[in-house]
């Protein structure tokens, strides 16, 4: 710990002084004054539909876990596989909610501050990126459609609001695990004449686990690695009392070993985004735009382990996977009368990203070369009304109309040494159209009961991941799809609230979707040799898989939720999901019908105590259940059910410094993240205790 600290104790200090000592500058020149980026009011529509807020207090609750961990306290949601993202590549980190997809792209759109964070190329989320500390609340909407997000909601939205911060100070954390890795973010603000400017870094370095089960390790087995960080910054500028323009940008790197020496990927972004809000009072128009760029870079070697796990080789060297996106979204809001709101907005989003890789390796060296990638333009606009007749009753209804478009979509192939073309594909534009809408109420029955009910639609684009980007990992080789169609989703469900006491509510929430078109891994073969179709061999107890459209899924559920504040210094939460998303019709390949979806627990739950004996001093003790979930489309290989506590505990030592500990699978339980078709079996977070100190100034 006292290693972890040193590392970061004069990055910290020296931004911390900086930016103090520039809002101390300002307050000597002009008379002190309040400036701070403004935000819009949550949508009137926001209680009709299934949300969960996590406010500041809550996140502060997690030590130098990352924003997923957190999030599993949500049952439903998941990233691809049962692993934190601490522990996991990068490209397996795509989210959804309520298993509503087989593959890692995710279905689940991440918005921060209104700007997306999905990346451009596969959809997926750079964990790293977004430590809880920097956040003041993160709302999780499962369902709900297409409604103001458009494309990539297909599961749901997840919304990050950063802190917000006025006149001068700072504040960060720093920890270490026993793992010897170590975490550490500091953020400081102060005020420069009218302009408010933030800035803040985070880092983290050190080991991680074993990812392959202790008794199957072999030579070339390692503890992962990951190291690297973020630095964002801000300005925000008050145009007038009732609108404010913020201008932020940000650039990371991260830098992964994936459990074998050779298998390292070096993930990179840099974006930027300029915001204008104007928030008014509920019966003024109020308005806020978004316009943002990001590019990137994902670099990554992939490995192959052979027999005994002794010897490893290289299968494919990503050495260049750029991409880029630049959009834009708006929002107003228009008070009709004092019980009528319509909301109606537009956004844009256009991407750019290519995998540059050398693969077929024949040692010692690689003998081809590919370049895959293309563009894609999404587009879209929508109008929400909310009506609120009494105060006990919400109406809404929304309509949404998509353009979505693929072009220079290519896949070209050449010898390494000789230069010989050996494919030259290039893909037609294709576009379309999609309207969708969402409908839904809330209703007050009486001071103790709440019914709600929506239905919705929803729908998403493949990423140029899933269109042009095949891969290997292991022996397991997926390939891509150019003709892919978009995903549609049909949902509905109802709820109802019960608060049988001031400190005891209960939540159940029964849900209904139906999923056409959902892309997914879907094997083509088992057997070893070449499979004449994709023009790929299929090494020795390997398989060969394919993106492709399921025709059609089904998933239903309930959700759970009991809250109870059973004294006023002890509060229990439970949470509880059953999902099954089964494969209900599919031409292509019959033998899915009846199959559930891979890597989707049939059962989830999770049970929190918290017991605050005075203020300062907080016990947090949480368990997490999870039943068995196949890690194959043809459900043959099945990953074992877990159940795990973590501990978390912190005292005040004064008004600004708080010291923390936390303990993660105290029992050490082994979780099984995947399964090869060898047997080879991958293993999420082992126990791991953690400590550090969080501070405010």
């Amino acid at each position: 710990m006292i290693g972890v600290t040193s590392r970061w104790a004069g990055l910290c200090v020296g931004i911390a002084g900086g930016l103090c000592s520039a809002g101390a500058m300002a307050e000597d020149a002009i008379p002190e004054i309040s400036v701070t980026a403004r935000r819009m009011a949550p949508a009137a529509s926001e209680p009709v539909f299934s949300t969960t807020v996590i406010d500041q207090a809550a996140l502060d609750q997690y030590g130098i876990g990352r924003l997923d961990t957190v999030l599993r306290d949500i049952p439903g949601f998941s990233l691809f596989r049962r692993q934190s993202s601490q522990a996991s590549h990068p490209t397996t980190q795509g989210v959804t909610l309520r298993g509503l997809g087989p593959s890692g792209a995710g279905r689940t759109l991440l918005l921060l501050d209104g700007v997306p964070q999905n990346d451009p190329f596969g959809g997926w989320i750079d964990w790293s990126r977004l430590p809880p500390g920097a956040l003041d609340s993160v709302a999780v909407t499962r369902g709900g459609g297409a409604g103001p997000w458009g494309n990539a909601a297909l599961a749901g939205t997840i919304r990050l609001q950063s802190r917000v911060e006025s006149g001068t100070g700072a504040e960060g954390e720093i920890g270490g695990s026993t793992f010897g890795a170590g975490d550490g973010r500091l953020a400081a603000h102060g005020d420069l004449g009218r302009a408010h400017l933030t800035l803040g870094a985070a880092g983290h370095f050190g080991d991680g686990p074993y990812l392959i089960r202790a008794d199957q390790r072999g030579p070339v087995d390692q503890r992962t690695n990951d190291r690297g960080g973020v630095i964002r910054g801000g300005i925000s500028v008050p145009i007038d009392d009732e609108t404010s323009a913020t201008l932020t940008g940000s650039t990371s790197s991260d830098t992964f070993i994936n459990g074998i020496a050779i298998a390292k990927s070096v993930s990179q972004v840099t974006d930027g985004a300029l915001s204008v809000v104007h928030a008014v009072g509920a019966d003024r128009i109020g308005w806020e735009t978004h316009i943002y760029g990001r590019k990137g870079n994902l670099p990554a070697v992939f490995s192959s382990v052979g027999a005994g796990r002794a010897v490893v080789t290289p299968s494919l060297n990503q050495f260049h996977v750029p991409s880029s996106a630049v959009g834009g979204n708006g929002l107003i809001r228009v008070p009709v009368t004092s019980t009528l709101v319509i909301d109606s907005g537009a956004d844009i989003r256009s991407v750019d990203g290519s995998t540059n890789e050398q693969f077929q390796y024949v040692a010692p060296a690689f003998t081809r070369v590919r370049t895959a990638g293309g563009s894609e333009l999404i587009t879209g606009a929508f109008s929400e009304a909310t009506w609120m007749p009494r105060p006990t009753v919400t109406l809404t209804a929304s309509a949404r109309f998509d353009y979505w478009q693929l072009t220079d979509g290519i896949r070209h192939e050449t010898m390494i040494a000789t230069g010989a073309v050996l494919r030259d594909d290039h893909y037609p534009t294709r576009d379309g159209t999609k309207g969708n809408f969402r409908l839904g109420g809330k209703f007050d029955v009486t001071d103790t009961v709440t019914l709600r009910a929506a239905a919705y639609s929803g729908f998403r684009v493949p990423t140029l991941n899933e269109l042009y980007r095949p891969f290997r990992v292991g022996n397991v080789i997926t390939e891509a799809n150019p003709t892919l169609k978009p995903e549609s989703l049909d949902g509905l469900e109802t709820s109802a609230t019960w608060r049988a006491t001031s400190k005891l509510s209960t939540t159940a929430t029964f849900f209904l979707a139906r999923i056409d078109h959902t892309v997914g891994n879907v094997t083509i073969q088992t057997t070893p040799g070449l499979n004449a179709m994709l023009g790929v061999v299929v090494p020795a107890g390997g398989s060969l898989q394919q993106r492709q459209n399921i025709d059609r899924v089904r998933s239903e559920g309930v959700e759970l939720e009991v809250k109870w504040a059973v004294t006023s210094t002890f509060d229990l939460t439970a949470r509880y999901l059953y999902t099954d998303p089964k494969v209900t019709k599919n031409a292509a390949g019959p033998s899915l019908v009846g199959l559930q979806l891979p890597e989707v627990a049939n059962h989830q739950a999770m049970l929190e105590a918290v017991w605050e004996p005075r203020q300062g001093t907080l016990f947090k003790l949480s368990g997490h259940a999870s039943s068995g979930q196949f890690d194959d489309d043809q459900n043959t290989r099945r990953l074992k059910g877990y159940v795990t506590s973590d501990i978390y505990a912190e005292q005040a030592l004064n008004d600004s410094v708080v010291l923390f500990i936390s303990g993660d699978n105290l029992f050490d339980r082994t979780i099984e993240a995947g399964k090869a078709p060898d047997g080879t079996v991958t293993v999420g977070m082992p126990r791991v205790f953690s400590t550090g100190i969080r501070w405010r100034l």
